[in-house]
């Protein structure tokens, strides 16, 4: 049987990580029986979660998993797309994974650390804890400056994010999925994104511009039922 290694719940969400989210979604969506199992993420391939474990064989990264699914086990999940719908899937992919991510990460790290510090590292011990969280925020906060995207002022990082969560609510406007009448893979991918959001315990610009989406939280509702019941 397949096998998800992952993350804990964690701040009213299925998992932390969007991409976690979206791996589970992606088996959910194959119709394969799979199994999820928390996993110590510096024994997983790369330092990264989530991983498939499938048969002793490991998968990092959401992009592999997918490839995985559809070349060993037969599941296309985009095969009902046009060419220009694969193309604005994969644009839009790019959006939440490569832009609209980070800038959910910078809210979440700055403006509530210790809740993120209590709740990503609720395993380890007490005395520890500050010390992992603070090893661990030091190179978040370095990755996102390489971006470039937290050098910019609050005010420009929070236009930015609107930007993204209108292009999503208007993509999707009042269709079932976010390409039309049928699940494909980039649902798995804005799922994630959204899961991080709109059950979250955190307050944070992202999840208040979602959330002011009646369409998106609408869509993450019914994928919430279809995926996982």
């Amino acid at each position: 049987m397949l096998k998800l290694l992952t993350f804990a719940p964690c701040l009213g969400t299925r998992s932390p990580s969007p991409f976690a989210v979206k791996g589970e979604a992606l088996l959910a969506m194959s119709g394969l029986d799979y199994t999820t199992e928390v996993s110590d993420v510096r024994k997983a391939p790369r330092g990264k979660l989530p991983v498939l474990d499938d048969g002793g064989t490991l998968i990092p990264d959401t992009a592999h998993i997918q490839t995985h699914l559809e070349q060993v086990h037969n599941i296309d999940f985009d095969s009902h797309l046009s060419d220009l719908q694969r193309a604005h899937a994969t644009a839009f992919r790019r959006l939440i994974e490569d832009h609209f991510y980070y800038l959910n990460a910078h809210y979440r790290w700055a403006d509530h650390p210790q809740a993120v510090r209590d709740g990503y590292f609720a395993d380890a011990p007490k005395l520890l804890r500050g010390i992992i969280f603070k090893v661990v925020n030091r190179n978040i906060t370095k990755m996102l400056h390489m971006t470039g995207l937290s050098r910019h002022t609050r005010e420009q990082m929070e236009a930015m994010t609107q930007d993204d969560v209108d292009a999503l609510a208007t993509q999707l406007g009042d269709q079932r999925y976010f390409m039309g009448d049928k699940i494909s893979s980039i649902d798995a991918s804005l799922f994630g994104a959204l899961e991080g959001l709109i059950p979250c315990t955190l307050d944070t610009p992202s999840g208040r511009m979602v959330k002011a989406h009646a369409n998106l939280v609408a869509y993450h509702e019914r994928l919430s039922r279809e995926l996982f019941g």
